[in-house]
């Protein structure tokens, strides 16, 4: 907040409470239609977290369901849950839902002033609240807020981590402890949402590669903060990853939930869209209970958990198919990128008034994205923000595509909207000065 006058702070918190009184209206709106409905969350995800955050409360295992899912979801968002879990449990409906969907609401508001301390880094204090406008009513942003999904928490700390990202590179003399912190930031969106895990390569890539080579001292120096970075987010997930040793015995650095991913994605009959209950992986545990059998009779030992050799099958199954089938797989990623970048959202359960309001305000981060990004080429990390959708285009491209995955991405595309739209505006008026200009000399 250094950055800011006094009275852009006043904003800035002005902009944050109305972040929060807009998620407050939606959350209500959704709990409303969600209970009219007769449904529980609307999501499967919803439900698994619910479950696991309810075992957590009782002092039950760590499980969905038997105890062959152990590891079947990452745990900061059920750990978070599991308090509510005590003041409505085993119903949706309840005041329990209600005070979950109000943690998300303010861990959005987070995400909000992130954005703008992040815009601050690279652009003027009217950048920096214009973004933190957009961040606040961005419909994909809203929603991944009052949701029952992991979103919530994963969203904010991977924005949090961006943003310390960028005041370290841009700061170097706090540049170790701005890293560190990235790095825990950055550990706990893991551990809520496994699918940043390869985000590091992205990130070093285009650090790198945007590091100015002719100065080896700066190379060096930038390797180090990222150094700095990859140990505390270690750190972070070590304790998980100690867990998960001790389960299976072997290294599972997420869940075991890739193989069932990938098969969604790449199998016989794939057309880009979800299974969402998972029923192909009925025939894999019939086989692979099947397996377990005849190696027994045979007195021969199982290696580690039925639940990881369970995964282990579908992820050949689906690299199997993906080999034999590599037309199909092409085809595919293009149906994936539809999905996920598509405008107006494919969903049929999707309303009419939530389908075009997302559709303008994701048209609206891209246009501004664009031309922000061409403003503010010359600034280190200008470029930055466009990094995480390029990062979701590529993963979802193998896994399942989807409108949700790109929410994070496109709500970090906030600083150079709000840049690129400020130019617009400037130019706009320019163009309209010089015309009255020109009548009035005309006449």
């Amino acid at each position: 907040m250094g950055n800011f006058s006094s009275a852009e702070r006043r904003c800035f918190w002005a902009i944050v409470l109305f972040a929060l009184v807009v998620r407050l209206g939606a959350a209500w709106y959704w709990q409303d239609q969600v209970q009219r409905s007769g449904e529980s969350f609307r999501f499967g995800d919803s439900h698994s977290y619910w479950i696991i955050a309810s075992n957590l409360a009782r002092g039950e295992p760590y499980q969905f369901g038997s105890e062959n899912s152990k590891i079947f979801r990452s745990p900061l968002y059920p750990i978070l849950l599991a308090p509510w879990t005590w003041i409505g449990p085993g119903n949706p409906s309840s005041w329990g839902v209600w005070m979950a969907r109000l943690m998300g609401c303010f861990l959005g508001c987070g995400a909000v002033a992130c954005i703008m301390w992040m815009t601050r880094n690279v652009a003027s204090p009217t950048v920096a609240l214009i973004a933190g406008i957009l961040a606040s009513i961005y419909p994909g942003a809203i929603a991944m807020s009052i949701f029952i999904l992991s979103e919530a928490i994963a969203t904010p700390m991977f924005t949090l981590s961006c943003a310390c990202v960028l005041w370290g590179l841009r700061e170097p003399s706090r540049g170790r402890s701005a890293l560190i912190a990235a790095g825990v930031a950055f550990g706990l969106s893991c551990l809520a949402r496994p699918s940043w895990s390869l985000w590091p390569l992205v990130l070093f890539s285009f650090v790198l590669l945007a590091t100015p080579t002719r100065n080896p001292r700066e190379m060096l120096s930038t390797i180090r903060l990222l150094t700095f970075f990859c140990l505390a987010a270690v750190l972070v997930m070590v304790p998980w990853w100690i867990r998960n040793y001790r389960i299976t015995g072997k290294f599972v650095p997420t869940t075991l939930q890739v193989g069932a991913s990938l098969y969604d994605g790449w199998h016989p009959g794939a057309s880009g869209a979800s299974d969402e209950n998972m029923e192909f992986v009925v025939p894999f545990l019939a086989a692979q209970q099947k397996e377990d059998e005849m190696l027994a009779n045979r007195g021969l030992p199982l290696e580690s958990t039925l639940e990881w050799r369970i995964d282990q099958r579908l992820q050949r199954a689906a690299r199997e198919w993906a080999w034999k089938n590599p037309s199909d797989v092409i085809w595919l990623s293009l149906v994936k990128l539809g999905k996920t970048w598509s405008p107006l959202p494919v969903a049929k359960e999707v309303r009419p008034l939530v389908r075009w309001s997302e559709a303008f305000g994701y048209t609206a981060l891209v246009v501004g994205g664009l031309v922000g990004a061409w403003r503010l080429r010359r600034e280190p990390g200008g470029w930055l923000a466009w990094m995480p959708c390029l990062y979701l285009g590529l993963l979802h491209a193998v896994f399942i595509g989807s409108v949700r995955y790109r929410q994070p991405g496109v709500l970090l595309l906030c600083p150079l909207a709000a840049a690129g739209w400020l130019c617009i505006h400037e130019w706009i008026r320019k163009r309209g000065s010089q015309s009255v200009h020109r009548q009035t000399d005309s006449s």
